[in-house]
């Protein structure tokens, strides 16, 4: 028997929750995370929420589009960025978990990642022409890194937030929410530009790429400094110097882990595939000016039912919450095999993609809000076996994972694409071997992945009831 089973045996009824590591007022004693608490930390999220999508799915499809470079390079090659920057993020959680300063344990390393991911911006957003796969790679290692150091430290930093099985998802549905709002304003920019005049349309180009660091360079710094000036520090625990490969040890162990690992870099890799959306719209369907607006509406739906998963989650288990979304995506992903560019109507195929899109969205949705808060228990389950919080370090291992995870899935359509022998350059044209192989890519593979991620996660072994008892043994602990 586990040793996460074995706990439950000691309790019939869970005990109360208290938010043992509330933020603290200076020289005060711990308080609760109110509303404007979780805003202001939610804030952060608004500016790689903005940059996300743009920077990782538009900037190299629109480079293959615009620049001739090929899919199988360009796959090729995002496998291996991905690969590399998900070891660096090992270096970079390991490094995190042993610093403090005197502005906190993660704010400084927070701010440092949002000036990079401009430097980064700046050079990707606006390249020069006949940019080469050389350009894009290299800009890319650094968006990257600036990416995760930003990222680890402020995902530790919500979890070091809050201890309380609840008030996590309440602290990761607003990141959540936040990052779909940010996400949402850059769905709506080339819709916004395009009616202004700004642009010829409303379709993804280098023209529109460029307004978008325009937008990035006033709001990431805005947003970024009011979020660390005015959130709570939260409560790091004390600098510990073990070696890393002791961390690597002290996680063989941890079965909750693997098995949380296991179901989300399946479902990680069923992302990655959907990583040529913009190829499969603008390309296959011939919707490249309506793009802008399903995500809009993809972003809406994300944004609007981020609190349905944090009530589900109260309501059946945050990890009966994450299978009934794989389900959602895997069924709506279906509806692509009805849509015929060459027999229907472009109103048809775009009502259709609109209703599609709204139940990706909304099963897209239970992931940034879920899995954050189920680690978040899984990092506990491994303090309370070995004395040691590792946060930062857990968080870097699960992007390790699950960077590899997507990088494959994301290599896998790309490469998938070329083998069927589809061409995505502008003018194409693709054969009916090619339209089947694009399809079976964006509906069937990440279907598959994300089924099989739901059932690993089915019966997870940390609940609300086993983590209340994780949670007194830690209190318990600290009391002694």
């Amino acid at each position: 028997m586990s040793e996460a089973a074995e706990l439950v045996l000691e309790v019939t009824q869970p005990p109360a929750e208290p938010d043992i590591r509330a933020p603290r007022r200076e020289g005060g004693a711990p308080r609760e995370l109110s509303q404007a608490d979780l805003v202001a930390y939610g804030l952060a999220a608004f500016g790689p929420g903005l940059l996300l999508n743009p920077m990782t799915l538009y900037v190299p499809q629109i480079y293959a589009k615009e620049f001739g470079i090929s899919l199988a390079a360009l796959g090729t090659a995002l496998v291996v960025l991905r690969i590399v920057n998900a070891f660096t993020d090992q270096v970079i959680g390991f490094i995190s978990d042993r610093t403090r300063t005197r502005w906190g344990a993660r704010k400084p390393a927070i701010a440092i990642g949002a000036a990079l991911i401009l430097v980064a911006a700046f050079f990707l957003l606006r390249p020069p022409p006949m940019a080469s796969l050389a350009y894009l790679v290299g800009w890319k290692i650094l968006y990257d890194f600036a990416y995760t150091l930003g990222d680890i430290n402020y995902t530790s930093w919500g979890a070091e937030l809050s201890s309380n099985y609840d008030t996590r998802s309440r602290i990761t549905g607003m990141r959540g929410l936040v990052s779909q709002i940010g996400n949402l304003c850059n769905d709506a920019l080339p819709i916004i530009l395009a009616w202004a005049g700004l642009v010829a349309t409303s379709a993804y180009s280098i023209p529109v790429l460029g307004y978008f660091f325009v937008v990035a360079v006033i709001v990431i710094p805005l947003t970024t400094a009011i979020s660390l000036a005015r959130a709570p520090q939260g409560t790091a625990p004390p600098v510990e110097r073990p070696r890393f490969w002791t961390f690597l040890r002290s996680v063989r162990g941890n079965r909750p882990l693997w098995l949380y690992l296991a179901a989300f870099c399946l479902g990680g890799m069923g992302l990655g595939t959907l990583q040529i959306m913009f190829t499969f719209y603008d390309g296959y369907l011939r919707l490249g000016s309506w793009y802008p607006y399903l995500m809009t509406v993809f972003a809406i739906t994300m944004a609007c039912t981020t609190p349905l998963w944090t009530w589900m989650a109260r309501r059946i288990g945050k990890h009966r919450a994450y299978v009934v979304s794989v389900t959602i995506v895997s069924l709506a992903t279906q509806g692509y095999w009805f849509l015929d560019p060459d027999t229907l109507t472009q109103e048809f195929i775009v009502s259709v993609s609109m209703v599609i899109v709204f139940f990706i969205g909304m099963g897209a949705s239970a992931i940034m809000v879920l899995s954050p808060a189920i680690l978040a228990d899984v990092v506990d389950y491994g303090r309370l076996r070995t004395h040691e919080q590792r946060t930062g370090s857990y968080y870097a291992f699960y992007m390790l994972t699950s960077k590899i995870a997507t990088a494959i899935g994301a290599g896998t359509a790309f490469l998938l694409l070329s083998a069927f022998g589809y061409d995505a350059s502008a003018g194409a044209v693709n054969t009916g071997t090619a339209a089947f192989g694009i399809l079976f890519t964006v509906a069937v593979v990440p279907a598959i992945l994300k089924i099989g991620g739901g059932l690993i996660i089915w019966n997870f072994p940390i609940d609300r009831r086993r983590h209340a008892i994780i949670e007194r043994r830690l209190m318990q602990r600290a009391a002694r």
